[in-house]
């Protein structure tokens, strides 16, 4: 008698374990197809420059490569924006010029690595960007 009542039991839970299932999947379809998409796209970063410690906020930020980047003056007075390359007589990565109150400055595409930076008019003014490689998935063969 109880396998009887076990074999029906079975039955009348076949088509909610089906459908379960399809849901389970339906979400991880949804949720991968979600992810993929948000990693092609490179939402843009905002670093903003106040008068107060730390000065720019985030004082250290990490972007990967192609990740568009902007400085923005939430001061009073002007700033500038200088890689640390540039006090060394290299080739300069990125230097903004004067930024008075309220501009921006979007930052030229650059190759991985580290830029400490600093304010050219406020040198106690620092920071550091780091730029990653790009990332790569392994490919699939489904």
């Amino acid at each position: 008698m109880q396998v009887t009542n076990s074999r029906q039991f079975l039955k009348k839970m076949m088509p909610i374990r089906r459908m379960s299932l399809v849901c389970l999947l339906s979400g991880l379809t949804f949720s991968l197809s979600a992810g993929l998409a948000t990693i092609g796209a490179s939402p843009s970063r905002d670093i903003q420059i106040f008068t107060e410690p730390p000065f720019f906020s985030p004082n250290e930020t990490t972007i990967s490569v192609g990740t568009p980047l902007t400085w923005k003056n939430r001061t009073h007075e002007p700033h500038s924006i200088v890689s640390n390359d540039c006090r060394l007589g290299n080739t300069c990565s990125f230097d903004s010029g004067f930024l008075s109150p309220n501009a921006r400055f979007s930052l030229p595409q650059l190759n991985p690595g580290r830029y400490p930076y600093h304010c050219g008019i406020h040198p106690f003014m620092r920071g550091l960007l780091t730029i990653q490689p790009p990332q790569s998935f392994p490919s699939s063969d489904i």
